[in-house]
This record gives C-alpha cells, sequence and structure tokens, in this order.
C-alpha cells in the first residue's frame, strides 16, 4: 500500500555519484536538525542553503531542478526516532527506579533520578543503532523522485563539485582547494586535492 502523504523539496543536483546517488542543493529549512534524514544532509553554516544526498531514481543530471520526496511514514519514523525511543526510555527507567528502590540502599527519588537517567542513554543508545541500520537500508532516504527542470544554474556562490569524488562542497568551508588553469577548485578531503594535482586531466 502507497503512503498518501509525501514530504517534498526542490533543488538543484549539484553532483552525481556512480553509486546511483546525487547531491542536490535545496533552501535550508529552520527544523533541517530535527529531521530523521539529517545525516543525508551538509548545512553551510549560516547559509540559506544545504546540501542533501538523495538517491537519483529518476535519472537527474547536474544542474537539473528536481523534486526530492520522502514519504509521510519516513518522516514520522524519523521523528520517533529522535524523540520518542529516548523519552520512553527515561520515563520506563524511572517506574523501574521508583518500583526498585525499597531494594536500594538510596531513597526514591535517588532511585528515580538514577534509573531514569540510565534509562535515557539506554534510549539513546538504541537510537543511535535503529538510525544507523535504517540508513544502512535506505529507510530515510531523500529520493529524487521527478526533473522538473533541465539545465538550471547551480548557485556557484555556494556551492561547488569536488573534481575527484564530484562530491558537493561549501568553498568557505572546503578542507582544500587548488589553483589550475586560472580557475580554483575545491576539494572535500585533502586527499582528493592530491590526486587531482597528480592527473587534473583525467577528472576534468
Amino acid at each position: 500500500m502507497k503512503e498518501s502523504k509525501m514530504a517534498q523539496e526542490q533543488g538543484v543536483v549539484a553532483g552525481i555519484r556512480e553509486d546511483g546517488w546525487a547531491h542536490v542543493v535545496t533552501e535550508r529549512k529552520d527544523a533541517c536538525g530535527d529531521c530523521g534524514a539529517s545525516h543525508c544532509c551538509v548545512s553551510f553554516g549560516s547559509s540559506s542553503e544545504t546540501v542533501v544526498k538523495a538517491l537519483n531514481r529518476a535519472g537527474a543530471k547536474v544542474g537539473d531542478l528536481v523534486s526530492v520526496t520522502l514519504s509521510s511514514g519516513t518522516v514520522i519514523k524519523g521523528a520517533a526516532i529522535v524523540y520518542v525511543i529516548p523519552v520512553v526510555g527515561l520515563i520506563s527507567g524511572a517506574l523501574i527506579g521508583a518500583s526498585l528502590n525499597q531494594r536500594l540502599p538510596i531513597s526514591e527519588t535517588g532511585a528515580v533520578a538514577t534509573f531514569g537517567i540510565a534509562g535515557l542513554f539506554l534510549g539513546f543508545i538504541i537510537t543511535a543503532l535503529l538510525s544507523r541500520w535504517m540508513s544502512a537500508h535506505n529507510r530515510l532516504t531523500p529520493v529524487i523522485t521527478r526533473i522538473i527542470k533541465r539545465g538550471v544554474q547551480i548557485p556557484e556562490s555556494s556551492t561547488a563539485i569536488d573534481p575527484v569524488c564530484r562530491m558537493a562542497v561549501n568553498p568557505a568551508e572546503a578542507p582544500a582547494s587548488f589553483m589550475y588553469r586560472d580557475r580554483n577548485y575545491y576539494f572535500c578531503h585533502p586527499h582528493c586535492r592530491e590526486a587531482f594535482i597528480k592527473e587534473p586531466e583525467k577528472y576534468l
């Protein structure tokens, strides 16, 4: 059964990878940090734009204006992972502490606080493990579902493409750069810069 509600964003494809993924520049939202799929995003500090890593099921190319979709079920799952599990752990731990306090050499308040904190910590561990598993199985993955317009100009002021690995990087925060033939290239890692310097024409 298909989910009827979808969370959609529009953005411009800034980079394509051979493994079926793409990097899409979208408008940054205030609540981006709370999203269950935030592991797919790279925010540019105070910039109004974000690079989203999405499955390129529409066959989009660099410069295409596309629609990036998250199912409502995915959004709910993400919210549950981020908020519900730690809270359940906290409450469960507090209830266990309250029920066991007579068997422990501490006060009821101390038992509730100790077990509550332990439950919260356990909830965060479960959240991290579940989030990692869902990410590995593409359960919290944005997907490019539609090409809206071909050949839209990429906002070069905020986004550059590493010519070696084709990753989208922020020029202002890029770990490495190199001037070649009067053009500055930006890299996601110094290793990419070294590879480019050895064989620049290979990557261009």
